[in-house]
């Protein structure tokens, strides 16, 4: 047995009560840091939802904005390789007529600077055609008009009005170019053209008279005469008093009536063909066959 002193035992009391105090301690010192990190993770974690929230909600609209204008400009990029296929000669050929397969020597820079304009430039370049397309009409020079009338629409191919003033401002020359366009044709007798243009123009504004009234000639002169009919109306609806659509009307009437006059007469011609075929075969029958008179 290991005898030991009071001083002995004293001191080792008192060791162990200040280990165990000092244990103490840094556990409260432990618990403390834990809970300033707690606060901190609470406080930070609080932040970023703020922060997520104010960009979900906040830059919402400025991020569709921006889609929408990166949408724009892949349809612009898209648009532009498909004009490097156009024929850019000075005749009358328009968008839809395709580059030679061949090699171009000519230099197109002219071309390309149309689409690097503005909205309102282009307006004015459209404009300055227009003008000079109603000029070459005046003196019957249908073929020149139209190739001024085709160069103005050339500058909204690619345009993309910002605003609905720019918008209004666009069609407010796009309309009168493709009505003009398509009287030129009327004077040309390319009646499948002038469908055309005159259907691009009642998209811009399904009241236009001339729109119709042309369209209305177009089918006329294709003797399609129910739609010619249908075009027609809805002009003489939206101006009961226009003197080119009565007077189209009753030329519509006409050619009706001629038409079902010559259809008369075809048919009279082939049933009396027929009959005189019959009696020419049935006159030869007799002989043919042997028999006497």
């Amino acid at each position: 047995m290991v005898a030991t002193s009071v001083a002995a035992y004293d001191l080792a009391r008192k060791l162990s009560t200040e280990y165990d105090k000092r244990k103490k301690d840094e556990k409260e010192m432990n618990l403390r840091k834990d809970e300033t990190e707690e606060k901190r993770s609470n406080d930070a974690s609080a932040g970023i939802s703020r922060k997520v929230t104010e960009i979900d909600y906040g830059k919402h609209e400025q991020t569709v904005k921006e889609l929408d204008r990166q949408e724009k400009e892949q349809e612009y990029a898209r648009k532009k390789r498909e004009a490097e296929q156009w024929c850019t000669l000075d005749h009358e050929h328009g968008p839809n007529c395709k580059r030679p397969g061949t090699s171009c020597s000519q230099d197109h820079q002219k071309e390309w600077q149309i689409y690097e304009r503005s909205t309102e430039e282009k307006i004015e370049a459209a404009e300055r055609f227009r003008q000079e397309g109603n000029e070459a009409y005046r003196k019957h020079n249908y073929g020149l008009a139209a190739v001024h009338y085709r160069r103005a629409l050339l500058h909204f191919d690619y345009t993309f009005a910002e605003t609905e003033e720019l918008e209004r401002q666009v069609d407010a020359v796009k309309l009168p170019c493709l009505l003009n366009l398509a009287a030129c044709k009327c004077q040309q007798e390319d009646w499948e053209e002038v469908l055309t243009q005159c259907r691009q123009a009642l998209e811009i504004n399904p009241r236009a008279v001339k729109a119709y009234y042309r369209a209305g000639l177009a089918y006329l002169a294709r003797d399609q005469f129910d739609l010619a009919k249908d075009s027609l109306l809805s002009a003489l609806e939206i101006e009961p008093k226009n003197p080119d659509v009565a007077a189209a009307l009753k030329q519509l009437k006409q050619n009706m009536e001629d038409y079902k006059s010559r259809t008369r007469d075809v048919a009279k011609e082939m049933f009396s063909g027929k009959a005189e075929a019959a009696e020419a075969a049935e006159a030869q029958m007799p002989s043919a066959w042997g028999f006497g008179t």
